[in-house]
């Protein structure tokens, strides 16, 4: 499933998942935790999607142009 697709609550719980994901590992991007951990951005995306419940999805497309 894309994150696109999900309903709105589910991708603001997800953003504030991913957020405090980062913050109580102390990680400064999604970027460095996943060079940290060994993992993929959709593994590491799922294991925080899993950690909050929240149905598994691929990551957000990111387009900071847009």
């Amino acid at each position: 499933m894309r994150f696109e697709d999900l309903p709105l609550n589910d991708r603001h719980a997800a953003e504030i998942a991913a957020s405090r994901f980062l913050g109580r590992h102390r990680y400064v991007s999604l970027d460095e935790a996943c060079q940290t951990l060994d993992l993929t951005l959709p593994q590491l995306w799922s294991r925080i999607m899993e950690e909050v419940g929240l149905p598994d999805c691929d990551p957000p497309v990111f387009a900071p142009f847009a």
